[in-house]
């Protein structure tokens, strides 16, 4: 939101009283590999993730309460989807996702570790993200509901 304030008393003026709002808040994009990805050193995503993820988490609490709203609960979410739950677009999803957090990580991780995400990335590589079967969804997500008085 480029806004918050003002979409969140937008909100709170559509709202009848005793209406709800719901606030779902992505903490960072999902991880896909193992620990251990047979390439390069373990840890590499974890790696990759403390090197881009650079902005605090969002946390809506004081901006609903300041727009008029209570708040009934924030609820945050664990995320753990195998193959199977994913769904047969996870490979191409994970790839994507990589890719893009690749090219905020050239001037922030190790030399090696770049190189490691590039063979994860290269379709034509056997351990490349396109082709294993090992991949998992693990991320968690943050809800917060409010009620307007």
């Amino acid at each position: 939101m480029a806004d918050p304030a003002r979409t969140f008393a937008r909100a709170f003026e559509q709202l009848r009283p005793g209406g709800l709002i719901a606030v779902t808040e992505m903490d960072f994009l999902p991880r896909y590999l193992p620990e251990d990805p047979g390439v390069g050193r373990p840890g590499l995503e974890a790696r990759l993730h403390a090197a881009t993820n650079t902005q605090p988490p969002h946390e809506w609490t004081g901006q609903l309460r300041a727009a008029g709203f209570s708040l009934e609960e924030r609820r945050p979410v664990e995320i753990r989807l195998d193959r199977t739950e994913a769904g047969p677009s996870l490979n191409a999803y994970a790839q994507g996702a990589l890719a893009k957090l690749r090219s905020h990580a050239t001037d922030v991780l190790e030399a090696d570790d770049l190189a490691a995400l590039d063979v994860l990335l290269d379709e034509t590589r056997p351990h490349g993200v396109a082709h294993r079967d090992d991949l998992r969804v693990r991320t968690t997500r943050t809800t917060w509901i409010a009620r307007r008085p």
